[in-house]
């Protein structure tokens, strides 16, 4: 452990951009734990700017998958699917949840978010209402890992913690949801 903490102090940028990379190759190849690679970048780099790598480098790809599914969203292969009648419900049902879904999904870590990016884009999710619920959730589950990574042991014997972060995760939901409807707003004008 020493000697790679002595080899990131040496090569603090090159570093960085590994677990930067690390956390967007994630989001393409999901059997990578992104658990254990936002825990490593908060040891590492520590609580906030191993969070703010992990974030921004999941994030970043997500957005470019996004894309991509919606990109083969056009093909013809998705047509004879797309048009069956409970395909249909389905992507009304996906669509009509908007912002709320999406946000929720993201914060559960258990939740596979290449799924999430994959359906997203092949039904295609509005991408102010996919950013902006992807963005918020995401910051709240790397947040609480990178938190949790920080001190493990003291985050479980404290309930305030606890109570605390989940608070936190709940005004998140808030403040992203009226960002969200905002943003449809000044659409609409």
């Amino acid at each position: 452990m020493e000697h790679i903490l002595y080899s990131v102090a040496q090569y603090k940028i090159l570093s960085a951009f590994i677990a930067f990379l690390l956390t967007a190759v994630e989001s393409f190849i999901p059997v990578l734990p992104l658990v254990a690679i936002i825990l490593a970048n908060s040891i590492i780099f520590g609580m906030w700017l191993g969070f703010f790598i992990s974030w921004a480098g999941s994030c970043i790809a997500a957005i470019l998958l996004y894309y991509c599914a919606k990109k083969l969203s056009k093909l013809k292969i998705f047509d004879k699917y797309r048009n069956r009648p409970k395909n249909e419900k389905l992507t009304a049902f996906i669509k009509k949840q908007g912002f709320s879904m999406i946000f929720i999904t993201y914060v559960c870590p258990f939740i596979s978010d290449f799924l999430i990016t994959v359906v997203s884009g092949l039904v295609k999710f509005d991408i102010k209402t996919f950013v902006s619920g992807m963005v918020c959730g995401k910051f709240v589950m790397f947040l609480f890992i990178s938190y949790v990574g920080e001190d493990i042991e003291g985050f479980f014997k404290n309930p305030l913690k606890i109570i605390l972060f989940t608070m936190f995760i709940l005004s998140s939901w808030i403040i992203g949801k009226k960002i969200n409807n905002k943003m449809h707003v000044e659409d609409n004008l």
